[in-house]
């Protein structure tokens, strides 16, 4: 990834992909026009990991520059207020599915809590949740309360009146989306798919947020996930993602037996815009795949394809910028 030289202002920001998801996010109007471009700011380290440990520190000094970096604020507090506000409920949903070899940090979701109660939303409003308990295994997460007084939660209950009706059949959305939280943070983790090509952002909505039924891997799991990502957007709102690139997979995901098809990315990738978000996700793991002698996939990620095609962000990479900055 090459960096940005032009940097990033506060003006670019708030007139680009940023302006449009923050004053949805905090009460300004859903109908304002789309941006033409989109950005997303990747964040590098060589001190991520401690042995077979990430130093929590170096993630979260990661993530705080990445946020600062994307609004151009000049203080932490500054840039996460663009995205949350006190009283808020907010989501953070993690992706376990890759246990025990992968799956989205702690150290991740340890920072992002702090960052929102940073911007004042309280401890208590804030849920760390996956859909699966038999996720939870095998990993450093435990239902019950967070070191920050955070919860950590179980999905898994549907709500009969937030359904997508989709090809090949109807899927309920989980209530902890439409009844336990106001926004979700999309934590996803930067890992191929042997069905999709990639399971990244968009995905991470589709198949972690609702009870999909049994065609809604067909076809590559398109067009399931752009569906699905399609419905959410009109129910719910995203205003933040991060993919968790410190550790990534570029073969047997989306749960890898071999560690031999892990590799530490040691990045985190802060956007707002999930479709330009998997578009330049998904070179990563192509270029690693190309590499390591693997196959191309791209051809099976047309979902992502779809998702652009439904207005749900930037497909065209010509019009995603890509900012690399170093902790």
């Amino acid at each position: 990834m090459t960096a940005d030289p032009g940097g990033i202002t506060r003006r670019e920001v708030l007139t680009g992909i940023l302006g449009t998801a923050a004053a949805a996010t905090l009460g300004g109007s859903v109908g304002q026009a789309a941006p033409t471009r989109a950005r997303v700011v990747r964040v590098e380290s060589p001190r991520v990991w401690k042995g077979d440990r990430r130093d929590p520190d170096v993630v979260a000094a990661m993530l705080e520059k990445g946020v600062l970096a994307f609004t151009g604020a000049a203080r932490p507090a500054d840039a996460w207020r663009r995205f949350f506000e006190p009283g808020m409920r907010v989501g953070l949903k993690v992706n376990l599915l890759g246990r025990p070899h992968i799956y989205t940090a702690r150290e991740l979701t340890d920072a992002m809590t702090a960052g929102l109660i940073l911007a004042g939303v309280k401890p208590a409003d804030i849920v760390v949740w996956d859909r699966h308990g038999s996720h939870f295994g095998s990993t450093a997460y435990r239902p019950g309360p967070g070191s920050l007084g955070e919860r950590i939660q179980v999905g898994g209950r549907y709500d009969s009146k937030k359904v997508l009706h989709a090809s090949g059949g109807s899927a309920p959305l989980d209530t902890i989306v439409t009844e336990e939280t106001d926004v979700t943070v999309n934590l996803p983790v930067l890992k191929d798919h042997s069905g999709a090509g990639v399971t990244l952002a968009l995905k991470n909505i589709a198949f972690g947020c609702y009870d999909h039924h049994g065609q809604a891997h067909d076809g590559n799991c398109d067009p399931f996930i752009g569906e699905a990502c399609a419905h959410f957007a009109q129910t719910a709102r995203v205003p933040l993602i991060v993919m968790d690139g410190t550790l990534a997979c570029f073969d047997g995901g989306p749960a890898p037996r071999d560690v031999g098809t892990l590799w530490r990315e040691n990045a985190l990738y802060v956007a707002t815009d999930p479709v330009a978000l998997d578009v330049i996700c998904r070179e990563v793991i192509m270029d690693k795949r190309r590499a390591e002698g693997r196959s191309d996939k791209t051809r099976q990620c047309h979902h992502i394809e779809t998702a652009a095609s439904k207005g749900l962000g930037i497909g065209d990479r010509s019009r995603i910028d890509v900012v690399t900055l170093s902790v």
